[in-house]
């Protein structure tokens, strides 16, 4: 009897060991973890830095989670579509959420209520945004470029921007505190070899600001604001990612010229791309399933992740040196930069 205890007792502690060891080895190099949320594509990552949590759109649902344990703290269930968008005030406190089922949610990140529900959009919202103050928020649709403004004191108030009929918008983007916002069209025809832009203007006054004629080839499908509001990044079909350094002055009549890097080495359009918080680094994603990382000081390219079985749809970063990636096969992985890009 004791002899079959003992013998049951290393068994167990064998498959324990495999267990474990087998997990461990599933987790590539430079991860941290891997959050398998279980409800479908990841469509949106965003963090909180004053609350230190990470939100996760996949599906109808926003997942939170703490960005140091990486623990569940709760689910926000309402939208009846996929989530496509999600942001956080700066205090951290309020987030808003944009979805394919044409409503913008308001719901308080501490207990995660719905504090209000707006329904006025005509397409799905795949862009949400917060003022600095946290008293105002932002939403966008690629549908006519519908640009609403929100005020979370009394909800009610909105004003709309809508793009002129003869350019299609492919994709939008706000600025980290909605000073402005830029829209990527397709020009109704080529002039002299440019076929796709970004024009920007600033989200109260309308002041547009200087064009940027891109070099791409094909539609812009990603596109990003530095969080200093002195870069632009677009992801687009043609593979390739164009950086711009822009100025935040109104037009003064002249276009941008040529981009400060056109990043090339995915193999598939660029869905996804996030500035690091210090403007140092550049992240992209591609649906050949990679995540890439960019040194804006020289345009060279730093590394590649490749753990990903789906096209990446979503990628930020949690401090300079932490970046979570979000794939349609439903995983994030969280990665550690410290040993992959210099440290200043």
């Amino acid at each position: 009897m004791k002899m079959t205890r003992f013998v049951s007792f290393i068994l167990f502690l064998t498959l324990a060991m495999f267990l474990v060891n087998g997990f461990a080895e599933d987790l590539p190099k430079h991860a941290i973890t891997r959050i398998d949320t279980g409800e479908g594509p990841v469509n949106a990552i965003v963090y909180a830095q004053s609350e230190n949590r990470l939100a996760i759109a996949a599906a109808n649902n926003i997942h939170i989670y703490d960005a140091d344990t990486h623990k569940e703290l709760m689910v926000l269930a309402g939208h009846t579509d996929s989530v496509q968008a999600v942001a956080f005030s700066f205090n951290g406190k309020l987030i808003v959420s944009g979805s394919t089922d044409k409503t913008v949610r308001l719901w308080e990140a501490e207990t995660g209520k719905l504090r209000r529900a707006r329904d006025e959009h005509t397409a799905p919202v795949n862009i949400v945004a917060f003022s600095a103050k946290g008293d105002r928020f932002w939403s966008a649709s690629k549908k006519n470029n519908m640009l609403r403004s929100w005020y979370s004191r009394d909800g009610g108030r909105w004003r709309a921007k809508t793009s002129s009929s003869d350019t299609t918008t492919t994709t939008v983007a706000f600025s980290r505190y909605g000073e402005f916002f830029a829209e990527a069209v397709e020009l109704p025809m080529t002039f002299q070899d440019i076929k796709f832009a970004v024009f920007a203007s600033e989200t109260d006054t309308g002041n547009d600001l200087a064009p940027i004629f891109t070099k791409h080839t094909q539609k812009i499908v990603a596109l990003t604001i530095s969080p200093s509001s002195e870069f632009i990044a677009t992801g687009s079909s043609d593979w390739t990612i164009e950086v711009w350094k822009v100025g935040t002055e109104p037009l003064k009549g002249m276009d941008l010229g040529d981009p400060l890097w056109i990043l090339k080495g995915h193999a598939g359009t660029v869905t996804t791309v996030a500035f690091s918080p210090n403007g140092k680094i550049l992240a992209s994603g591609s649906v050949d399933q990679r995540v890439r990382l960019w040194d804006l000081t020289t345009g060279q390219h730093l590394h590649t992740f490749s753990n990903h079985t789906g096209k990446i749809s979503a990628v930020a970063f949690a401090g300079d040196d932490i970046l979570a990636s979000g794939s349609s096969d439903g995983t994030v992985f969280i990665w550690d930069l410290r040993k992959i890009i210099p440290m200043d």
